[in-house]
């Protein structure tokens, strides 16, 4: 199993890649895309959210809390006065790091449904349907954040199956083989088809997919990426002029 590190680096490192095409392509603000990057980090973390006694899942569940808090505070800051707010924030808090932490630490086992695919299609369109009905986000804006969160989410499962598998080992296929990237639970049938229920219902909350169905699909998406792979002329023009301090002589 894959550790705390490398679940971070390997949604890092996907999720900016993806997050580096949209920046290419022009088609979405620069500060929007560095909010689907830290949606999609986030998401690379989720699936362990079933080990609380883990100390990056503590430090996560409170960061979580505290940006999720401001993220309200943000939202309604034009409409409540400072105390309501900060009521607000606290609620917000609370209800997270501790109500929800406790509700996953008493029914969770980990590599149980929260370590599932579905899971992950669940949390991406729950991400997709509260920042286009809560937070005011254009159905693309909005598929994009659950998109990219659900990114993260599926890059955990692989690199879990990934280490599963022992190339140098007297036994190529660990025992935990299969219980990473799992479709759901033979075990917890109840749960497997509620979980499947959600994700329908779910479904049926967020917005249209088909703006972003064709802004995936149009190619003056990535038509930025396709005309700026290599530099025409010289690498890396006026950089270090931009870097090199003025007052340095010769410069």
């Amino acid at each position: 199993m894959a550790d705390f590190n490398t679940h971070l680096m390997g949604a890092a490192a996907v999720c900016g890649l993806a997050a580096t095409v949209l920046v290419m392509g022009g088609a979405v603000p620069h500060q929007a895309v560095i909010g689907y990057f830290a949606l999609g980090v986030t998401g690379g973390l989720l699936p362990d959210i079933d080990l609380p006694t883990s100390v990056p899942v503590r430090i996560g569940f409170a960061t979580l809390a505290v940006m999720a808090g401001f993220l309200v505070v943000f939202t309604f800051g034009g409409r409540y006065s400072l105390v309501e707010l900060i009521i607000l924030w606290l609620g917000c808090f609370l209800l997270i790091r501790y109500g929800l932490f406790a509700l996953l630490d008493r029914f969770t086992v980990h590599r149980g449904l929260v370590h599932t695919v579905p899971m992950g299609v669940g949390l991406g369109l729950t991400t997709t349907a509260l920042a286009f009905h809560v937070f005011g986000a254009s159905a693309i804006h909005a598929w994009l954040c659950g998109a990219f969160l659900a990114l993260g989410f599926i890059v955990h499962l692989l690199l879990d199956e990934f280490y599963s598998v022992d190339l140098f080992g007297k036994k190529l296929l660990k025992s935990s083989f299969g219980t990473a990237l799992s479709l759901g639970s033979l075990n917890q049938p109840i749960g497997t088809a509620a979980l499947y229920l959600a994700v329908a219902g779910l479904f049926v909350l967020c917005p249209s997919p088909k703006p972003f169905a064709d802004f995936v699909l149009d190619r003056d998406t990535y038509r930025g990426v396709t005309q700026r792979l290599v530099p025409r002329d010289t690498w890396f023009p006026g950089f270090l002029r931009r870097v090199t301090p003025s007052g340095l002589p010769g410069w």
